[in-house]
């Protein structure tokens, strides 16, 4: 007796669920036979295969149920990523806009397309796709709170603003609405949400993620409107609340950061005749203003600007798993396991994983900030890579990152004294780069970005052997999207004002200072 459609769906969805790639790709081989005229074998198994890294073999098998149904959304959605994940874009694209094609009026359908774009940085297509998904679901938060976002990442503030408005009047508790309004613009005493905000949170269940974002909302509203100590009194509640979410444990990226510095005593040194390519990586911690120099070089003629990539640290996961008899327990061993890695694999898997990502231009960036873990390994496997990285006084960098809500990322942002240590030991091993990497990277400062945008600029240039070009100076013009916590901020021409937010907070701050102190790092 056949085992029913439903029970292998049920079958396969846990195994992917805990990670059991191989059992559900044995499953939906099952599944197949005994229902082969039936999407869910090929479609899942397709989904597991491409979990497992067999992307060609994903591929091969939704290319099979295609063959059935060519308008199967799922499937053609499906392609779209086996193409992704094979660097062929351009086919990718046109899979997703066969997607669009065949989704019609369902919102659902469309919203997968979209959602595909815009992770594919194709926001202007995912803007299409959105105003569809809305005219056929007007009074869907959902959809309407994500043409708001890509509105915000293609620079449309006030359609983003106008959007979540609809948004809060069908949903008028809905906290990440009002926390990403809040964000678009500077709230003032006769433009805001706070009472909103206020009515919300007492609503929510304590410790619940919109509790959080609320606090992030009220926040950045109060401290608009220089109401600093009720500020800080939401910044604490939503930080206590978001760090309860989170497992981390300090101690764990501390033992890896020394383990990185014990892998790497030297580096070895650029030789003729070696790797040809020059990527730009623009590394160092969160809402230093990466995006920022991201932007200024992104405007030059001959750069691509590939966004936050994540093929560096995958590239460098794929050479462990294939160098180590016994794959590492964890981050600390991961981190041993990397001094033994070898460059020229690092460098082709690297060029595998972003060649759907990094354009056609001559050259590109990679603006993932946490590569600065890996600057050892990023010249081992591109001599001539260019790495800028950027630095921002203490006390203004820890106090960016405590008060910004990442989504997933970056879990040492949430306390203060977890933040301190991990800024002490980013500070330690940026040193040990410069020691055994002498003159190969380039410091930036944010503050000489912002107060000397003109030598600044040329002297990073400089460094990336490329030729001055005005319009690097008007990066605020670039029409490129932004996906980041400074989407709002590098629309704008540069200003100062966040150069000295955090005094509002000297109070607040002061262990954090004493901590960073006692390391030897100076704060004036």
């Amino acid at each position: 007796m056949s085992t029913a459609v439903a029970d292998f769906e049920f079958e396969i969805g846990a195994r992917l669920g805990r990670g059991d790639f191989a059992g559900a790709q044995a499953a939906a081989a099952i599944c197949r036979g005994e229902w082969p005229s039936h999407p869910a074998g090929w479609l899942l198994g397709s989904i597991a295969a491409l979990l497992a890294g067999e992307k060609e073999t994903a591929l091969a098998l939704v290319d099979q149920c295609l063959g059935m149904n060519p308008r199967d959304v799922r499937c053609l959605i499906q392609k779209t990523e086996c193409l992704m994940a094979l660097g062929r874009r351009n086919d990718a694209l046109s899979a997703a806009a066969a997607a669009g094609e065949c989704a019609g009026p369902n919102a659902a359908a469309l919203d997968a397309v979209g959602e595909f774009l815009v992770l594919a940085r194709e926001h202007t297509r995912a803007l299409e796709i959105y105003d569809r998904a809305v005219a056929a679901a007007p009074s869907d938060p959902s959809v309407l709170a994500k043409r708001a976002a890509v509105h915000t990442y293609l620079g449309h503030f006030d359609r983003a603003e106008a959007d979540l408005a609809r948004v809060l009047a069908i949903s008028p508790f809905d906290a990440e609405a009002m926390r990403a309004a809040a964000d678009l613009r500077r709230q003032t005493r006769d433009a805001n949400r706070i009472s909103d905000m206020h009515a919300a949170l007492a609503a929510a269940p304590p410790g619940a993620e919109d509790a959080a974002r609320l606090n992030f909302g009220l926040a950045k509203s109060y401290e608009d409107l220089g109401e600093y100590e009720s500020s800080w009194r939401h910044l604490e509640a939503g930080n206590r609340i978001e760090r309860a979410r989170l497992q981390y444990h300090a101690e764990t990226d501390r033992a890896a950061i020394e383990a990185i510095i014990r892998a790497f005593p030297s580096v070895e040194p650029a030789k003729p005749g070696g790797a040809s390519e020059s990527p730009i990586f623009i590394v160092g911690l969160p809402r230093t203003g990466t995006t920022l120099v991201e932007r200024i070089i992104g405007s030059h003629s001959a750069v691509y600007s590939a966004g936050e990539l994540s093929a560096l640290s995958e590239a460098i996961g794929c050479c462990i798993d294939r160098a180590s008899t016994a794959k590492p327990r964890n981050w600390i061993e991961y981190a041993e396991a990397l001094g033994e890695l070898d460059g020229a694999s690092i460098r082709s898997e690297y060029l595998l994983q972003s060649q759907a990502r990094r354009g056609e231009l001559p050259r590109f960036s990679d603006k993932q900030p946490l590569n600065f873990l890996y600057c050892g390994l990023i010249f081992r496997a591109f001599p001539n890579a260019r790495v800028v990285h950027l630095t921002r006084h203490p006390l203004a960098t820890c106090y960016a990152i405590y008060k910004t809500l990442f989504r997933g990322t970056y879990p040492f942002a949430y306390d203060l004294a977890e933040l301190g240590e991990f800024y002490v030991n980013y500070r330690k091993l940026m040193a040990h780069w410069h020691s055994v990497l002498p003159g190969r990277m380039l410091d930036v400062a944010y503050e000489e970005v912002v107060r000397a945008q003109r030598p600044t600029t040329e002297r990073m240039l400089a460094y990336l052997d490329l030729p001055f070009e005005e319009g690097c100076l008007d990066f605020h013009l670039n029409p490129a999207p932004v996906a980041t916590a400074s989407t709002v901020q590098v629309r704008q021409p540069l200003y100062d004002s966040s150069l000295i937010q955090w005094r509002h907070y000297i109070a607040q701050l002061a262990p954090l200072r004493a901590r960073l102190e006692s390391a030897g790092i100076s704060i004036d």
